[in-house]
């Protein structure tokens, strides 16, 4: 058989645009403008409008920066030529700076961000330079920007936008339509709903903490343009009826509204509560999905208010199927928790052993709590139920009855391991000594992806036998991060057990 070798370029100009066509836009950037007039106008035309993407997600849930050789061609090179055609940026913490500051974007649409933490994005775009001296925000910048995503991982420990000590020009803009962002309080979502963005019609916003008390004035502007909203806080919050529905009720043309609130109170929420309380007042709502635990002292309700009596409120309920759980504890709090099925959102809070036969797969970040121990059966649940968990943290400090599970294989006795595939983050602060061992020997688990580990560290001393046992070894020679109660004094040989860490 005869080989004939045919080089890119006697290609015909049909087959390298079905090619080009089929790459990415950064790759094919990268490796034909500049090359020759022919394929300059090629790759051009392909992308008269332009998305691009200097983030790099790692397998361990961190970002790494662009590749910098690369990053440099695009920097001094490629971004001059075409940032007229550029409608989209995703840029990480080292490539916003560079990239916003090197060229101006007139046709700039969306922006969103990887992993970068709010205080950098406003220090960096006020610094005193050529550019960024003419403007306060990124919005001066980008100025017919119509969507912002500079969310946070979830649960992200990265500092909060606060809008508290800034002038009304920062976030200021009359094209924002789209924003997805973290605040540090309840008072920044109210500043960005102060005016500032009068054509906002979709926001999401994810906030640090809701406090009962305000710094700012009391306002009761009606956000009329307003049209989807969403609410997120995973800390708890007393301040439910007091500041969270004020201003929903400032909200009355929303189409959809998403809620995913701990609230500690006196009363259970239930379908009669957001029906009166919220859904009276949004008359043109269409899609309304929540996940919402009530936090009650057991001696201010009923002591036998069920699950069955809140799934009752939502007899002839409109929206979303609702699926109810209600645990009175021994540390004399009810958990009441409501939440929209199919569950799609990625954090959970206060889960309980009740809860063994829901179905919350799309949960990545997940919280544990129980005054009842929480057996090995239980944590298979766990891993089959969870297929995607990354972040978990367990709060029990109740000892466990059944540690392990044994079963026979060919009259052997063998250990039942439990699998947690993509476990980058284990948080067993608040835990008995029995989960450090649940998830750190070898015999109990198989967590090939743990990177970060937070423990007190005398129990770390205790389960490794002061860092010397082979049982817990395997499970322990990945991580890279682990934090401890306490400054401890390290043994010499800690490193050599934990030699993935970093002195």
């Amino acid at each position: 058989m005869n080989h004939k070798t045919i080089h890119l370029l006697d290609l015909p100009d049909e087959i390298l645009l079905i090619i080009m066509k089929k790459l990415d836009t950064m790759d094919v950037l990268y490796s034909l403008l500049g090359v020759n007039k022919r394929l300059n106008q090629m790759a051009r035309s392909i992308n008269e409008t332009m998305s691009l993407d200097f983030s790099t997600k790692l397998s361990n849930d961190e970002f790494s920066s662009f590749d910098r050789v690369k990053f440099d061609r695009f920097l001094y090179e490629i971004l001059p030529q075409i940032h007229y055609n550029v409608i989209g940026l995703t840029l990480d913490f080292f490539s916003m700076k560079h990239v916003l500051l090197t060229c101006e974007y007139p046709n700039l649409r969306m922006i969103v961000t990887d992993n970068y933490p709010l205080y950098g994005l406003l220090r960096d775009l006020t610094e005193e330079s050529s550019i960024a001296h003419t403007c306060s925000n990124i919005l001066v910048i980008c100025t017919k920007l119509s969507y912002l995503n500079i969310n946070q991982p979830v649960k992200s420990n990265h500092a909060k936008l606060s809008l508290w000590d800034r002038s009304s020009n920062v976030c200021y803009s009359l094209h924002l339509r789209t924003l997805i962002i973290d605040v540090k309080h309840f008072d920044d979502c109210l500043h960005l709903l102060d005016g500032r963005l009068e054509q906002l019609s979709s926001f999401t916003v994810n906030i640090h903490s809701i406090e009962r008390f305000s710094m700012i004035d009391n306002n009761q502007k009606i956000v009329s343009n307003l049209k989807e909203f969403s609410l997120t806080c995973y800390s708890t919050t007393k301040a439910y009826r007091s500041r969270i529905l004020p201003l929903l009720r400032r909200m009355p043309n929303l189409n959809s509204l998403t809620l995913h609130l701990n609230i500690k109170q006196s009363k259970v929420i239930d379908g009669i509560h957001l029906n009166e309380k919220i859904l009276r007042h949004m008359l043109h709502l269409n899609t309304f999905i929540f996940n919402i635990c009530a936090i009650v002292l057991t001696s201010e309700i009923n002591h036998f208010l069920s699950t069955n009596d809140i799934e009752n409120t939502f007899i002839n309920w409109k929206y979303s199927p609702v699926i109810c759980c209600v645990d009175h504890l021994s540390d004399r709090y009810t958990y009441s928790h409501i939440y929209s099925a199919p569950f799609k959102m990625n954090c959970f809070m206060y889960l309980t052993n009740s809860f063994h036969d829901h179905h919350l797969e799309y949960v990545i970040d997940l919280v544990l709590y129980d005054t009842n121990p929480f057996e090995h059966e239980f944590f298979e649940w766990i891993s089959q139920g969870f297929p995607l968990l990354k972040h978990l943290t367990v709060n029990n400090l109740t000892p466990q009855k059944q540690k392990y599970q044994i079963e026979s294989v060919n009259d052997k006795q063998i250990f039942s391991k439990i699998s947690y595939l993509h476990l980058v983050r284990l948080k067993l602060t608040d835990a008995h000594i029995n989960y450090a061992d649940q998830f750190l020997r070898d015999q109990n688990a198989y967590v090939p992806c743990l990177h970060a580990l937070t423990i007190q560290y005398e129990q770390l001393v205790t389960v490794t036998n002061n860092f010397t046992n082979d049982a817990t070894r395997f499970n322990c020679r990945q991580l890279t991060k682990i934090k401890f109660d306490k400054l401890p004094i390290y043994p010499e040989h800690f490193y050599l057990y934990f030699f993935s860490l970093s002195k």
